[in-house]
């Protein structure tokens, strides 16, 4: 029984420290673990450099957008 606890024990501590959360793969691909809307479990997501800056472009265009339209709804009588 204590053989198998240190078994299991060795196991778990390797498969935490192999895992990483961004890794680059050979073929210019950034790897990372990201958790989807609306679930717990991460998946494995991979893009390019310029894939990653398009998208960040994107989102701060996106919210300038919102707060350049964003109006004060409250209104004094």
């Amino acid at each position: 029984m204590k053989f198998l606890s240190v078994i299991l024990l060795a196991v778990l501590m390797s498969g935490c420290a192999s895992s990483s959360d961004e890794q680059a793969s050979n073929d210019g691909l950034i790897c990372k673990r990201e958790k989807p809307t609306g679930s717990n479990i991460p998946t494995r997501v991979c893009r390019t450099p310029e894939q990653i800056a398009a998208m960040e472009k994107e989102s701060k265009e996106g919210i300038r957008g919102i707060q350049r339209n964003s109006t004060n709804t409250v209104r004094m009588n």
